[in-house]
């Protein structure tokens, strides 16, 4: 009888803490399926919603299937600036290049409007949440990427004090959309 015992005190609450693990896995993993298609579709607007205030001359976007650039330039390279997507306008207005560019804290997500002319029409930070509050975030407001509208060349650019990181991490994005635009075809 002492073993029946014992095997009911040793192994019952690991039975049921098994059983409670399953359950909540299936539950976690219900809800996932459930809110996934919710969050797509949220993240797709907002993606669109930013791709329509840097480039306000689109009527509409299609992503392009192409090989993205890869940054020659050493101080990209270093700083692993990539170009993640581009889109082109419906109608011909120009191009959003979305850039990551590494930051202080981590990857600061730039969209870039350019129009045909290689003129850039727009610059929102799509993400910089890794970087400073307060200090960091300073370089993805709109008081500092409207520095970059009307620009062909960010060189004249200057970055924010205490922000050094994030506002050239905001530069180096611009200057390799702009790069990209280059190797589209584009005028530079």
């Amino acid at each position: 009888m002492e073993k029946n015992n014992s095997f009911k005190e040793n192994f019952a609450p690991t039975v049921v803490l098994v059983l409670i693990c399953l359950v909540a896995t299936f539950l976690v993993a219900g809800a996932y399926q459930v809110t996934k298609p919710i969050i797509d579709d949220i993240t797709k607007k907002n993606a669109d919603a930013a791709r329509a205030e840097v480039l306000a001359e689109a009527d509409g976007f299609e992503p392009m299937e192409i090989d993205f650039l890869v940054p020659t330039d050493a101080a990209l390279v270093k700083t692993n600036t990539e170009v993640t997507e581009v889109y082109k306008a419906t109608n011909d207005a120009g191009y959003v290049i979305t850039v990551s560019a590494k930051g202080f804290g981590g990857a600061v997500i730039t969209m870039v409007g350019v129009d045909m002319d290689g003129k850039i029409v727009g610059v929102k930070v799509t993400d910089a949440s890794n970087e400073t509050p307060g200090l960091g975030s300073k370089a993805t407001v709109p008081d500092h990427t409207n520095k970059f509208v009307g620009l062909d060349d960010v060189s004249g650019v200057d970055g924010i004090s205490g922000a050094t990181y994030t506002s050239k991490a905001v530069g180096n994005g611009v200057t390799l959309a702009l790069q990209q635009f280059a190797e589209l075809g584009g005028a530079m």
